[in-house]
């Protein structure tokens, strides 16, 4: 795939506006990258770059936040996620991209709808919903890079704090996505226009991690919540219609 400069322009500044997301709330990335990164340069580049550059992320806010991470409580969601990780990747390989991106449209939207109007959801305290959410999230990154929503779903049953979200989500996605860069490695899905593409995302990454972690601390997290929700709304009827 030859690269042009308005590829460049608009991988980077999708790339900018996630890290900005997940460096603000703690998550995000993925699920803002994924709604608008198919568009330019489809799937099958979108998923290896953003599980390539996610890693870097993760691994900085993870470091950010450490103190609030306890492997004891997300122990066994990790290991979940670890396990069915490989297996969303090679689905990536086997589903037509049109049936694809309608379903990673759905996902999207049913985020929205859920994050958007903050439903109530039991208290779950035994082991198998971890196994079963976190399984569900191992899928979902590796296939889509999107494992997000099932264990933001968790964390909230499970009452967690901010920094706790923080601490302990960003943990599970950073071995998450060492794992799927690894198998995209052996599946022969990072090409030498993913490498390029992930290399000239990087100063638009850092510059939005860096002004997340500015922000954070001066503006209402509320509003930047509202007002990504609307543009993941809009991506997710663009993939859908």
């Amino acid at each position: 795939m030859e690269l042009y400069g308005n590829e460049y322009l608009m991988v980077g500044g999708i790339i900018f506006l996630a890290a900005l997301t997940q460096s603000i709330t703690g998550f995000g990335f993925a699920i803002v990258a994924m709604s608008f990164l198919p568009g330019v340069v489809g799937l099958q580049i979108a998923v290896p770059l953003v599980t390539l550059v996610s890693i870097v992320g993760n691994l900085v806010i993870w470091y950010y936040y450490r103190r609030d991470c306890s492997f004891k409580t997300v122990g066994v969601l990790t290991i979940a996620s670890l396990v069915a990780t490989p297996l969303g990747v090679l689905l990536l390989d086997y589903i037509p991209e049109a049936i694809a991106l309608k379903g990673l449209g759905i996902l999207i939207f049913s985020y929205v709808i859920y994050d958007g109007f903050n439903l109530s959801l039991p208290s779950l305290k035994s082991a198998i919903w971890a196994c079963l959410l976190g399984g569900m999230s191992g899928i979902l990154n590796g296939a889509y890079t999107v494992g997000g929503p099932p264990v933001i779903i968790y964390a909230h049953c499970r009452r967690w704090n901010p920094q706790e979200f923080k601490g302990n989500l960003t943990a599970l996605f950073f071995f998450s996505s060492l794992l799927a860069a690894l198998t995209h490695g052996f599946q022969g899905n990072i090409t030498l226009s993913v490498s390029q593409f992930a290399v000239y995302s990087l100063p638009g990454f850092a510059l939005g991690l860096w002004l997340g972690i500015i922000l954070s601390q001066k503006i209402n997290p509320l509003i930047f919540k509202r007002i990504t929700l609307a543009l993941l709304l809009v991506s997710a009827l663009r993939l859908l219609i």
